[in-house]
């Protein structure tokens, strides 16, 4: 094992300190708030409140970034490839609020500084993956942030690259591009040292939190779709930034991808079995647009094939966000239902699941819960529990009234009949992992505050289905939705115990 860290800094004497020394080989610089004359880079970026420089004389640790952002406040009269010199504070910069538990930014505050000569050649961007840097592909952090250890930990490696000018020549795409154009990739090396998907989504595993992914943010210009295994058509360059909780490479210019069409895989349903799914809708509203009633809509027609149950989560209320008291949701679920009738011809039945306003989590007012639509069509009908049944009424909610159920949705349960025999389904969604502090994160390891939470609340449903199944060992019992915890956890065990069998455990 190897590690370094700045004990003592050396002492100031004017135009005699480096970026590399501001940085230092740790997360914080040994400089913190402490000012700084002389300081010289050339300058890569600028943006609206400040610029980054970096130094064209670079010492031969990997651990200590050569570059620095320079705040100024407002849009700075610099250009890319200009010499400065800057004089200022040492600061650390935490994107977010306190309790998100970011990583900080080495800035330089307070500045002066002079454009020493213009139009230097930028320094040469450092190459990770491939012939370049390698990536550390099994630890984030494996000593509590005590050790910097660029070559062991994911987050040490790409805090040495801080503010720094790198390049990628390949990788495969493993994350398709989001709603804030932000892409990941692997480099093409790491591909087969991995689990990835048929599809190419790169997986998590309990021994992989795959710290080697590289996350583009790429610039407005790059409109087009990137999907699952794009492959990175020509070398991209950029800035290494961080921000919620993500270590990323803002790029330059446009970046090119191979084009790929995702194949969907499509359910194709036996009309002689019953086909049971699970949808997390993201907050569906009634004040969304049609684009997204109709996509929803249309993944449960046409990519499922009009499943006869569909488990649907985060169905708003049908005011929306707005917190006026309004917990009901039929508005909301019978205009999906008009749609998907207008689509193929079928027609759903509704359960809501309606809270207590502002009990279960969520945006406020916007009362989230799991509903489920079935098919009466298909000969489906909500049943009628026997005399010793543990449900005193059907549908009905776990736990309403319980403190691991506080702030959180209630699952729904149904006894459902099909062709004479009856079914018990279950609806979760589980506490959110909100409160989680990030992987790359100034915590390590990451703190999961509400994980205790989520194992009570697997325990009370599992308990609650151990004594529906003893006073009716006869119905089969499905329980399906977002458990908000990943398959290996405490929360799948506790919730499937001798009782359940987890399919996930099925998956090649």
């Amino acid at each position: 094992m190897t590690g370094c860290v700045d004990v003592n800094p050396p002492a100031l004497e004017n135009g005699t300190i480096s970026i590399h020394d501001i940085q230092g080989c740790s997360h914080q610089s040994p400089y913190l708030n402490r000012t700084v004359e002389g300081v010289t880079g050339i300058v890569t970026r600028k943006i609206s409140n400040g610029f980054y420089m970096q130094t064209d004389q670079p010492d031969d640790k990997q651990c200590s970034s050569e570059a620095i952002f320079v705040f100024t406040r407002t849009y700075p009269d610099v250009r890319p490839g200009d010499l400065v010199m800057v004089s200022g504070q040492v600061d650390e910069f935490m994107p977010g609020a306190i309790e998100d538990r970011n990583l900080t930014l080495t800035q330089l505050t307070d500045v002066r500084f002079q454009v020493l000569s213009q139009e230097n050649l930028l320094p040469d961007a450092v190459e990770i993956g491939g012939k370049g840097l390698f990536v550390p592909d099994l630890e984030i952090d494996n000593d509590g942030l005590t050790m910097f250890q660029p070559e062991e930990d994911g987050i040490d490696f790409y805090e040495g690259l801080e503010s720094m000018l790198v390049k990628i020549n390949s990788g495969i795409v493993v994350g398709p591009k989001n709603y804030y154009n932000e892409v990941v990739i692997i480099p093409e090396e790491k591909v087969g040292v991995n689990l990835v998907s048929s599809q190419g989504a790169l997986i998590q595993q309990a021994v992989d939190p795959n710290p080697e992914r590289i996350i583009l943010n790429l610039s407005n210009e790059n409109s087009e779709k990137v999907n699952l295994s794009s492959r990175l058509a020509e070398s991209v360059t950029g800035i290494v930034d961080y921000a919620y909780g993500n270590f990323k490479i803002n790029v330059f210019g446009l970046a090119d991808f191979s084009v790929i069409t995702p194949e969907i895989d499509r359910l194709v349903n036996n009309p002689d079995s019953l086909t049971i799914v699970s949808y997390n809708v993201e907050n569906l509203s009634l004040f969304d647009g049609d684009a997204k009633f109709r996509g929803v809509a249309e993944d449960i027609s046409r990519s499922m094939d009009n499943p006869e149950i569909v488990i649907l989560h985060e169905i708003m209320d049908d005011s929306g966000i707005e917190d006026d008291g309004v917990v009901t949701a039929q508005k909301t679920l019978a205009r999906l239902t008009d749609q998907i009738e207008e689509l193929t011809g079928v027609r759903y039945s509704v359960i809501d699941n309606s809270p207590i306003n502002n009990r279960d989590g969520g945006i406020a007012g916007g009362n989230i819960r799991s509903c489920i639509l079935f098919r009466e069509d298909s000969g489906i009908r909500i049943a009628d529990p026997a005399q010793n049944s543990i449900l005193k009424k059907n549908p009905t909610r776990i736990g309403p009234d319980e403190w691991p159920f506080s702030v959180t949705r209630k699952p729904l349960v149904v006894l459902f009949e099909y062709k004479g025999e009856q079914f018990l389904v279950v609806a979760l969604h589980l506490t959110s992992r909100g409160a989680d502090s990030p992987l790359f994160g100034n915590v390590q390891p990451p703190e999961r505050s509400e994980v205790e939470k989520r194992n009570q609340q697997a325990l009370f449903i599992n308990n609650f289905l151990v004594e529906f199944h003893q006073r009716s060992p006869g119905i089969p019992i499905y329980v399906a939705g977002d458990l908000n915890d990943d398959p290996w956890s405490d929360t799948l065990s506790i919730l499937s115990r001798d009782l359940l069998v987890n399919l996930n455990e099925l998956i090649p």
